[in-house]
């Protein structure tokens, strides 16, 4: 490969204390002088487009490939964490947006160069890096002219889709790692250092382990009934009426409790909502023409929205509409199988023909993640093509595309028995076989697989570098990088990247779909739910710690749209389990018997509504936000007002004396 500049070391201001952050990786054949070019831009300052930060570069001489070690002079960073709003803990011990002006009014405000998180730290480097557009000079990547750039797109997302640049990543603080992981996933029974989480991870994966384990703890009072109703004998009319009503306002309960919950740990980490979504920075993919941000008056793409309209009705909902439809016809070629499965066994009880009957519902469980999967590229690409300009309405609808999808694909076949069919016993064993065979195969996709992944790549990684006792390296700022920092580098480069907390939130609505839509039918889902959650929050925090590299943290008030989602699934839970109930002989024997259709439908109706309104008034009375945290945030806005009239009433008297002074004169 060629040289990539000279070894002599230069150093930037405020650079002294250069502390690599993250680790931007090129492809062997990237030419150089689109590497060149990609530091100048990670050099230049701010009013020259570009993002006035740390680089230290070299060559790694197992695999030749330029690696660039990113940071920030504490200055930079600091301006940075002030550009984005940052909430920090004052010294009156409430959260407020950092200033560096009033930088000694802060906890740790004394110590600057500790004053960020390493996460906070990499937060601001990200979105410097996201930041750096192109101009109107900028016409195509150095040495690639048939990679053409556009006005204020941005860069370095542009050099990843081309795959010039390989690897963007945080670097692992395997020190803080290593004290966390000992807390984390060693230790089976204890709970989750959310706090830890939080300062490592960001606050958005924080809030995923978070609600993990809230639901998990919550699905102990069902799962304990569930198992009593198994061993006992008590076989009563009103058996599954009783465990559905009691789920259902269970249901209710813990997601009211999760709201409160939330609310106390946003406020804790100072990231409730408090900015408009107008002052919110654009996703680094939103595109269009350059215009201003009306309110802030910064320069940014604009792209209308008719345009996205068009997009998301014309292509998005067609193709949403086949998907479905597909799935509709694997669902009855399943059905289709399953019930010449169960013809061969009629005719032939042997133990074999026993084993087949359960083959189409594992068959039909892994067509349903082999769809989803497919789906899943699909939804991206459809998300990415409107064009939307906050990443939270990205998420958003990304979450809706996912749930449209998949909850029809994964509950289709059990609708389609419970009330087309009508056949319960079909319902309770086709519904358990769904529940343990996609659970089994969630864990060994998500943890198994990834980890002899990365212990293969790791171990062909050691005999590599083995080879030669020592790493080319070319600098350019800001010193050496160790040497064992890295070889900790190349490792984790070979690592999986983790991409966000969609799946594992999706993994669990579709769980909490299966344990409550039929809980009067198989009341043992809880049971499997908990072993289940029991397990993904050791091995999801074995992956966050070993197998992933470390994502980019990201700031989170809530759940987001998955709240919704949930809710949603409580109240057609109410729906669904009043009509098994009402569709049992047993109970229709209880009512009249020159009672019609209608009247047994108006009736199970009417139940129906009696229990949406016990859910309604639960929730009422069960407030969004504990009322600590509603005092502690009316003292913030009070506390602003006082700052506010105090800085305008400065502003007054100087410029009262100023008018004074031109009198006198």
């Amino acid at each position: 490969m060629e040289e990539v500049g000279s070894a002599t070391t230069t150093t930037t201001a405020g650079g002294a204390g250069f502390e690599p952050l993250e680790v931007l990786e090129f492809a062997v054949n990237t030419k150089q002088a689109a590497i060149e070019w990609m530091i100048a831009k990670l050099q230049a300052p701010a009013d020259k487009s570009g993002a006035d930060l740390c680089v230290s570069a070299m060559v790694m001489q197992h695999n030749q490939e330029t690696v660039l070690f990113i940071g920030g002079s504490t200055s930079r960073l600091l301006l940075g964490a002030e550009m984005m709003d940052m909430m920090k803990e004052y010294k009156d011990g409430n959260q407020r947006e950092f200033t560096v002006e009033d930088i000694s009014n802060f906890r740790g405000g004394e110590n600057p160069d500790m004053f960020l998180t390493m996460a906070e730290k990499q937060k601001i480097i990200f979105r410097e890096l996201e930041n750096i557009r192109a101009t109107d000079s900028d016409e195509y990547v150095p040495g690639y002219e048939f990679i053409k750039l556009y006005q204020g797109r941005t860069i370095v997302k542009k050099l990843l889709s081309a795959d010039l640049i390989k690897n963007l990543f945080p670097i692992h603080d395997q020190e803080f790692l290593k004290k966390m992981g000992a807390d984390w996933y060693k230790k089976p029974v204890a709970s989750q250092p959310i706090e830890k989480i939080q300062h490592y991870f960001g606050e958005k994966i924080a809030l995923y382990f978070a609600f993990l384990g809230f639901y998990t703890v919550a699905l102990i009072p069902p799962a304990i009934l569930g198992v009593l109703y198994w061993i006992t004998s008590w076989q009563n009319l009103y058996r599954e009426a009783l465990f559905a009503v009691f789920n259902l306002v269970w249901a209710t309960i813990f997601l009211e409790a999760w709201k409160r919950y939330c609310a106390e740990l946003a406020f804790k980490w100072g990231c409730m909502d408090f900015v408009s979504t107008n002052s919110e920075e654009p996703r680094a993919n939103y595109h269009g023409r350059m215009g201003k941000n009306p309110v802030t008056g910064k320069p940014e793409p604009v792209f209308p929205k008719s345009q996205q309209y068009m997009r998301f009705y014309g292509v998005t909902v067609p193709v949403l509409c086949l998907c479905l439809t597909v799935a509709f016809y694997a669902m009855l070629g399943y059905f289709w199988l399953q019930a010449k499965v169960d013809k061969w066994y009629l005719e032939d009880k042997s133990w074999l023909n026993l084993f087949d009957t359960f083959m189409p519902t594992v068959v039909y469980a892994i067509v349903i993640a082999i769809l989803n999967a497919i789906y899943r590229k699909v939804a991206v690409r459809l998300n990415e093509f409107e064009n939307h300009r906050l990443q939270t309405s990205y998420d958003n609808n990304m979450i809706l595309k996912l749930i449209m999808f998949e909850f029809i694909n994964c509950f289709m076949s059990l609708f389609y028995v419970a009330f087309y069919l009508q056949d319960m016993r079909l319902l309770k064993s086709h519904l358990a076989a769904l529940l343990i065979t996609t659970q089994l195969l969630g864990q060994i996709q998500e943890s198994i697989l990834p980890f002899l992944f990365h212990r293969r790549r790791a171990n062909r990684l050691d005999k590599a570098m083995s080879k030669f006792d020592t790493l080319q390296k070319v600098e350019f700022y800001n010193g050496e990088v160790s040497t064992d920092l890295q070889k900790q580098v190349s490792i984790e480069s070979t690592m999986d990247v983790y991409n966000g907390t969609l799946d594992d939130y999706l993994e669990m609505f579709l769980q909490f779909g299966y344990v409550f839509l039929f809980s009067s039918v198989f009341p043992l889902a809880a049971v499997w739910a908990l072993l289940n959650n029991f397990t993904e929050i050791r091995s999801d925090a074995f992956k966050m710690c070993r197998v992933f590299q470390r994502p980019f943290a990201e700031s989170a008030s809530n759940i987001g749209a998955w709240q919704i989602a949930f809710e949603v699934v409580s109240v057609m839970a109410v729906m669904t389990n009043c009509a098994l109930i009402g569709m049992n002989p047993e109970v229709q024997k209880l009512l009249p018997s020159d009672i019609t259709a209608v009247n047994i439908v108006i009736v199970f109706v009417a139940i129906e509504h009696l229990l949406l309104a016990v859910r309604v008034s639960v929730a009422y009375f069960i407030p969004d936000v504990p009322g600590w945290v509603e005092i502690e945030m009316a003292k913030i806005a009070y506390q602003s007002k006082l700052a506010l009239q105090k800085e305008q009433l400065a502003r007054n008297l100087q410029k009262k004396r100023h008018e004074d002074l031109e009198l006198n004169f």
